[in-house]
């Protein structure tokens, strides 16, 4: 009996130890936040930070209500709009498919970041797609009203139909390499010459 106990004891033991580790998983946080809804009803509450893979923002999010009750996922057929800590997310129709996109800038043009789960050399990582759109183009123009997609590497060349207006602006921006924080802070300058013009 007691080499029975002691075998069992044995094999449960390997058993525990040969079962894989699973990743840790991170508690939620949250920060104060808001959702609009289909209807554009805005809902206050707190919206969770720290998702476990950080694309998630672009597809669905994580919510409490001011009112109370537990952190709830809210799909994107539920919200057209989110934001929390100064991160504000809308919804867009990219190749007929529903997805969020962080606001970058917003104005004359609007300018917006899509992250998603690819590969970058081969190996797997979070990409970025970046999306432009002019609310004020007229004319044989009219066209930069819809959302596009910019090329990373020829973003220079696609962004010149919408910062012609602008040229000083547009041939500031590094030719060869794209960097975020440098063209974001050129369409909000872009923008303001509209912020000033709109408000005579």
């Amino acid at each position: 009996m007691k080499h029975l106990i002691a075998s069992l004891f044995f094999v449960s033991s390997a058993a525990l130890m040969a079962q894989p580790k699973k990743a840790p998983v991170m508690a939620p946080t949250t920060s104060p936040g808001y959702y609009v809804t289909a209807k554009g009803d805005t809902v206050k509450g707190e919206v969770r930070n720290n998702p476990d893979d950080p694309t998630e923002f672009y597809s669905v999010f994580s919510f409490k209500p001011a009112k109370g009750g537990k952190l709830m996922p809210v799909s994107i057929k539920k919200a057209k709009a989110y934001g929390f800590d100064n991160k504000h997310f809308v919804q867009v129709l990219d190749n007929g498919v529903e997805i969020y996109v962080e606001v970058l800038a917003r104005g004359r043009l609007n300018f917006y970041e899509y992250l998603y789960n690819g590969k970058i050399d081969g190996l797997p990582a979070i990409e970025a797609a970046y999306f432009v759109q002019d609310n004020m183009a007229e004319g044989e123009d009219v066209g930069l009203r819809e959302l596009k997609k910019i090329n990373n590497k020829f973003y220079k060349k696609e962004l010149k139909p919408y910062m012609k207006d602008q040229p000083v602006i547009w041939a500031d921006l590094d030719k060869f390499t794209f960097n975020k924080e440098t063209v974001t802070n050129a369409v909000k300058e872009f923008n303001k010459f509209y912020e000033i013009s709109s408000s005579k």
